[in-house]
This record gives C-alpha cells, sequence and structure tokens, in this order.
C-alpha cells in the first residue's frame, strides 16, 4: 500500500459518504456508499473481505481513494446511484437501477393530489409533483406510509363518477374530497404536511412522541413504549432531509458541511485581515500520562479538507504529561520542512492552529516564523446555552502577545481541531493496543521479541493466534513445549 493511501485510510471520518476506490491511471473501479467511511472503507483492507470474488479481484489494483461526505445515509444512498449509473465501474456487480429503491410520490400538481410509493421513476411523473427517496428499507417505508396516512388522510382510489368514496373513506384513510366530504383547502392542508414531514420538518411530531414513550417505560408499559421507540426510528429514517436530487449530476451535490467550511473559510480571511489566506494546518497531542505519545497535522487548503496531506508525529522527547512541549517538538520538527520543493511537505501553512489555549501559545509562539499566524482553540468556560457544551474560544499571537478573539463564524477552525483531535486518538490507540498485544505475550515464558514479532507476523493478532491449533503455532516457534504453553496462555484468557 502506498504512503497516500495509507494516510487517506487513517485520516477516514466517522460520518456517512460515498467512496471510490481508483486505480493507477485515476479510473474509478468500485463506488460504494457508507453511513461510517472509516469503518466501511477500512474494512476492505481486511483479510475476511477476500471471500468476495470481485473485491478479490480488485484490491491489488486500487492505490487511491476519493470521498465524498454527506449528511446522512439517504443522501449516501442517492449519491450512490447517481455515480454508479454515470461511471458504470467494472467492479460494481449490481449497478442498482431505481426498482432496488423505494421512493414517495406526491401529485401536488393534481386537484387532489396523492400519496404512493413507487419503484420505477421518469423524468415526467417527476415534474408532475414531489418525489422523496430513495429509501432502502422498504419494511419502514410502508410503515411510516401507512402512519402518515392515519394521521393526514388521503385519497387512493376512489372514483369521481361513484355516487359512494372507497372503502378507504369507512376506514378512516381517505377524507372522501370528490364526494364532497372534505374541501379543497381542508385536503390540500393534509397534504402539505405531509410534504413538510418527509422534507425533514418533523421535530414536533417526533418530540411529543418521544415524551410518550418515556411516559409509557416510566408506567412499566413496555410493549407500548417499544412500539413507539420503533415508530420513531421509522420517522426518523424516512424524514431525513435530502439535499440532493437523484435527477441531478453529481458535480452538482455539496453536503452542508462542505458548504459550512467554504463559508467559514471565506469570511476568516476577512475577519483576520489576510490577503490570499490558502492553507491552515491544526495540530494536537494525544497521550496518557505521557504514554504512547503523538502528535497530529491537519491540513485544510481553500476551506477544503485536504487528507492526503494529514501527518502524524511520534514523540520522541518526552515520556511524562508535558502537552506543551510536545506541541512545541511537533512544530519544530514540521517548521525545518517549510520551503523545501523536493518535497510535499514543503508548503508553508498561513495560519497554525493548535488545539489549546493561552498557555500553549505562550510556549510556541517563539518558534513560529512571523509570516505564519499562530492561534489556538479551547473550551471556554461559559456554557451556550444551560445544559449544553462550552462554548469554544479562540486565541490569536499579535506582536509577540496572546489575545482572546471572536470568531464569527468558526466551522472550519472547530472541523479542523475535531479532525486534528481524532486523528491523533487514532495512532494513540493504535499504538497503545500494540503495545497491549506486546505484554501479553511477552509474559509467556520462552517468548521474547524475537518470537512474538514472528507470530505476529504469521497470524496478525493474538485471537488469530489463540485459534490456532498447536501445530500452526510450532511451525513458527519450532518448540513444541513453548508452543503448547502459548496455547494454554490463551485459552486461559478473554482475548
Amino acid at each position: 500500500m502506498n504512503q497516500i493511501l495509507e494516510n487517506k485510510l487513517e485520516s477516514l471520518p466517522q460520518i456517512p459518504g460515498v467512496y471510490k476506490f481508483l486505480d493507477r491511471e485515476g479510473n474509478i473501479l468500485y463506488i460504494g456508499k457508507a453511513l461510517n467511511l472509516r469503518s466501511r472503507v477500512n474494512s476492505y483492507f481486511r483479510n475476511d473481505i477476500y471471500d468476495r470474488p470481485r473485491i478479490r479481484q480488485m484490491m491489488p489494483k486500487v492505490v487511491d481513494l476519493e470521498i465524498t461526505e454527506t449528511d446522512n445515509e439517504i443522501e449516501a444512498l442517492v449519491l450512490e446511484s447517481v455515480l454508479i449509473k454515470k461511471h458504470k465501474p467494472k467492479y460494481n456487480s449490481d449497478l442498482k437501477d431505481d426498482k432496488s429503491y423505494a421512493w414517495i410520490y406526491v401529485s401536488t400538481k393534481d386537484e387532489f393530489p396523492t400519496v404512493k410509493i413507487v419503484r420505477t421513476l421518469n423524468n415526467e411523473e417527476y415534474k408532475k409533483g414531489r418525489l422523496f427517496g430513495p429509501y432502502p428499507s422498504g419494511l419502514a417505508i410502508k410503515r411510516v406510509f401507512t402512519y402518515l396516512r392515519k394521521l393526514y388522510p388521503f385519497c387512493t382510489s376512489c372514483n369521481p363518477k361513484e355516487q359512494t368514496p372507497s372503502l378507504y373513506f369507512y376506514l378512516g384513510l381517505c377524507p372522501g374530497p370528490y364526494h364532497g366530504y372534505i374541501s379543497k383547502e381542508n385536503y390540500r392542508k393534509n397534504i402539505n404536511e405531509i410534504v413538510k414531514f418527509l422534507s425533514g420538518r418533523k421535530k414536533g411530531q417526533i418530540n411529543d412522541m418521544e415524551r410518550e414513550m418515556k411516559a409509557y417505560a416510566s408506567s412499566k408499559d413496555y410493549e407500548k413504549a417499544a412500539a413507539l421507540r420503533d415508530r420513531i426510528s421509522d420517522l426518523k429514517y424516512l424524514g431525513q432531509n435530502i439535499e440532493f436530487s437523484y435527477l441531478k449530476e453529481p458535480s452538482d451535490y455539496q453536503s452542508k458541511r462542505v458548504i459550512s467550511r467554504s463559508q467559514s473559510f471565506d469570511e476568516l480571511e476577512m475577519e483576520l485581515d489576510i490577503d490570499n489566506l490558502k492553507r491552515i494546518e491544526c495540530y494536537d497531542i494525544s497521550n496518557i500520562q505521557g504514554k504512547y505519545a503523538y502528535g497530529s497535522m491537519v491540513v485544510s487548503e481553500n476551506g477544503a479538507l485536504i487528507r492526503s496531506q494529514y501527518r502524524i508525529f511520534k514523540i520522541q522527547g518526552k515520556d511524562t504529561p508535558d502537552d506543551p512541549g510536545m506541541l512545541k517538538e511537533v512544530i519544530q520538527r514540521r517548521i525545518k520542512h517549510i520551503g523545501k520543493e523536493e518535497e510535499s511537505f514543503g508548503s508553508k501553512p498561513d495560519i497554525i492552529l493548535i488545539d489549546g489555549g493561552k498557555s500553549q501559545l505562550g510556549v510556541l509562539k517563539n518558534y513560529i516564523p512571523n509570516d505564519i499566524i499562530l492561534m489556538a482553540i479551547s473550551k471556554g468556560k461559559h456554557l451556550k446555552r444551560a445544559g449544553f457544551g462550552k462554548m469554544d474560544e479562540f486565541w490569536i499571537v499579535r506582536d509577540g502577545r496572546v489575545y482572546r478573539i471572536d470568531i464569527e463564524n468558526p466551522a472550519l477552525l472547530i472541523d479542523l481541531r475535531d479532525e486534528a483531535h481524532r486523528f491523533a486518538i487514532t495512532h494513540y490507540r493504535k499504538r497503545a493496543l500494540k503495545e497491549g498485544k506486546r505484554s501479553k505475550l511477552e509474559n509467556i515464558e520462552g517468548v521474547g521479541d524475537k518470537r512474538r514479532k514472528a507470530l505476529l507476523n504469521e497470524f496478525k493478532d493474538i485471537k488469530a493466534i489463540k485459534n490456532a491449533p498447536v501445530e500452526k503455532i510450532n511451525e513458527v516457534i519450532k518448540n513444541r513445549k513453548v508452543s503448547e504453553k502459548i496455547k494454554n496462555y490463551l485459552l486461559d484468557r478473554d482475548i
């Protein structure tokens, strides 16, 4: 695996989105969607994925990765479908035509609009009303469709030429618009409420149901509480607000998160009075009492996160708690590379942002070139609102002194801080886990560093060693007595 791909895998966010695997020429090999991009994409690089023949053929050709963040799972599904239809990647065995998913269609331009579940689409039908979806869960869509019809009855099968309305009228699911039982205005109100809900404006309904669910649970009526819980889950699922239409071009899509970062970047340039602001780097330290310490660097250019340029620094000089000192080490190591054209690491940041406060800036300010703005972001002392989290505070170095400043739109800076923290934590946990594995094996008499490494190279992890027969372990250890000790030691422990 090349270094760029490895960096991207380690820096993937834990949010919904769409991913593309690319070959050496930049051709798209595969497009997929994920509720959690980090978990899903990394799963392809584990051995257990190779039971899928097409993936087994594809993975040796993958040299690069691209992702698009989305605001929710449904948007990821829509964008994935559009991209697959446009690019037709070789390794997407199912090109996912419209019949794979359900949609809700509201014929808003009819005299008495109706609502229905559809599985085939065409442009003319779409233009005659509103289309919501796609939804991969057919069961959830049917349950919510029935629930909405009970709340806001609508007509699906009445014949104006007949003297009586359909059976649904007598079941309370049709208000009988063609037979004078409801006015056009009141019927339209029902339809408008359904459109509001499907557009994501459903908070009041769900809040009422959640209060009712808690009341049932308090009175130990768990069956009714569970039924409401399932209904709330369905409503949240179906009521996700989709910002991208199935019939748009993929290039039209931008998530709210991406738009927010871009706006924040533009406003930050004006607020700080910076000409041609381009690059911001953010740094964070992760450790426990100084052990397994890592520093992370994440990068934004023109408001976009550049994950291929994220870097991790293994702290070399300290083994005791000292975040300012560790930040100083990381920054000094980073700055040495600025201006070296042969290195991708040579770009100069316009702003260095650290996850810290006034004291950290006080330590670092003397080590930053004058043409780089030094800032910090920290959790403040005041709550946003009673009962909510603390407000972020921002600090800046000017004329050698540290000042607290207000940032009107801090979305990009907050995202960078969160990215730096997550990226550092990822490496800290990986190293802590590795050290944990080391100690488990090296507690066994006869297993030193050389044998530990040989076992992990062969079996990849402790669990695989535990599950392996003694004969397989002995092929690595070449000592039957020690191999039996390893097997017995691991079997006696919860691993």
